[in-house]
Formats: C-alpha cells, sequence, structure tokens
C-alpha cells in the first residue's frame, strides 16, 4: 500500500506539526511491522513518509526514540478507548472489567504482537528502551486501572490493597498466558468463543481473590 506524503493544508504552524508527528509515527509503525527494527532505517521512514530525514531527526533523537514513540501512541489509545468506554459505566467493577478487556483484545492484536517481538529482540541492545516502555509508555493505562480499582475499593466492591500490586497481578492474569503463547509462535485460541472463555476465566479468578 503506498503511503502519501503530508499535504499542507495551510492550518496554523502547531496543528501541522502534530500532524507531520503522527504521519511520521503512523509510517514507521507500518514498516516496524512489516520490516522489523534492524531492518527499517530512518532513510526508509522518511521516503515513505514523504519527508526528510532531517525532518524525522528534529523531532525524534534517533531511531530508538521514533520505536518508543510508536510503542506510546499505541498504549495511549488503549488508554483513552479504556476510559471512553468506562466512563458510562455507574459500576466500577464493570467499567475495571471493560477496560482489561480492551487490554485483553489490544495486547493479543497480530501488529502489537509483532511490535512486542520487536522490543523482546532489541531490548538487550537497548535496555533503556525497554525500562523506559515499561516504566513511561504503560503509565496511562496503569493510572486508568488504579483509579478503577481505587473507585471499586471505595465502593465496598472488593476489599483494600495496593492498586499499583493489584492492577499488575490483574494485567498479567488476563493477558499473560496467551501473550507468551503467540511470541513463542503458536496459536492459544482455536476460535472467538475459546478467547472468551478464557478471558470469563481470568476475570472470575480475579474476582474471587480480591472479594
Amino acid at each position: 500500500m503506498s503511503i502519501e506524503p503530508l499535504r499542507r493544508t495551510g492550518r496554523p504552524d502547531q496543528q501541522a506539526s502534530e500532524e507531520l508527528v503522527r504521519h511520521i509515527i503512523d509510517t514507521a509503525t507500518r514498516l516496524f511491522i512489516a520490516h522489523g527494527y534492524p531492518a527499517t532505517s530512518i532513510e526508509q521512514i522518511a521516503a515513505a513518509a514523504g519527508s526528510g530525514k532531517q525532518t524525522i531527526y528534529r523531532r525524534f533523537a534517533s531511531k530508538e526514540n521514533l520505536f518508543i514513540a510508536v510503542i506510546s501512541r499505541q498504549t495511549q489509545r488503549l488508554a483513552e478507548q479504556a476510559e471512553a468506554a468506562g466512563a458510562p459505566c455507574a459500576d466500577p467493577v464493570e467499567a475495571l472489567r471493560e477496560s482489561c478487556r480492551r487490554l485483553f483484545d489490544f495486547a493479543l492484536m497480530p501488529d502489537m504482537i509483532r511490535l512486542h517481538r520487536i522490543l523482546v529482540a532489541e531490548v538487550s541492545r537497548f535496555p533503556d528502551v525497554g525500562e523506559y516502555v515499561l516504566t513511561n509508555c504503560m503509565a496511562p493505562f496503569r493510572d486508568l486501572l488504579n483509579r478503577q480499582l481505587l473507585a471499586a475499593m471505595d465502593a465496598g466492591r472488593i476489599r483494600r490493597a495496593d492498586p499499583a500490586l493489584v492492577q499488575a497481578m490483574l494485567r498479567g492474569l488476563v493477558t499473560g498466558w496467551p501473550v507468551q503463547q503467540y511470541l513463542l509462535g503458536s496459536e492459544p485460541f482455536a476460535s472467538e468463543r475459546e478467547r472468551d472463555t478464557f478471558f470469563a476465566a481470568a476475570w472470575a479468578l480475579f474476582l474471587g481473590g480480591v472479594r
């Protein structure tokens, strides 16, 4: 699929700059997923985005920083979607369940599995990248889960505990095994029904431990 260069629209400079950054990140995402991290160069990204190499370097100091921006963009989208979906829920436990279901579906998306594989493969060469992703890129979604857990605790729906610890365990329970299977090249679910059954069992196990 060809990628059109960014079109000048005459909008204010700030908005045009933000659009350019999004365009670069979207282009880099496609190329990293298609070709892997080592085989994708800034020159290739610039050519596909229809921009100059220096245009990218003025916004991202290195390819590593651009890859971090790719991961950060995806996790920010997850947090925004989960927060929007949970907002109408009067029941804090149901809002938390909805966020976890979105995390489950997000983590198992083929493109996210490919990006996850890239991160695992490159983290030994760039340990700061892995630490930054874990500490910062997932922060919006972790903060959302923490707020929802606290709301459920305050409402007396689940027992009080350290929300940071509880949400870390919850994320592992929901996504740990299936993500591991996908990363190793296995297909853990033969159908959507099996996916739904697994999530329902993981959620029930979580509720049984916190109530």
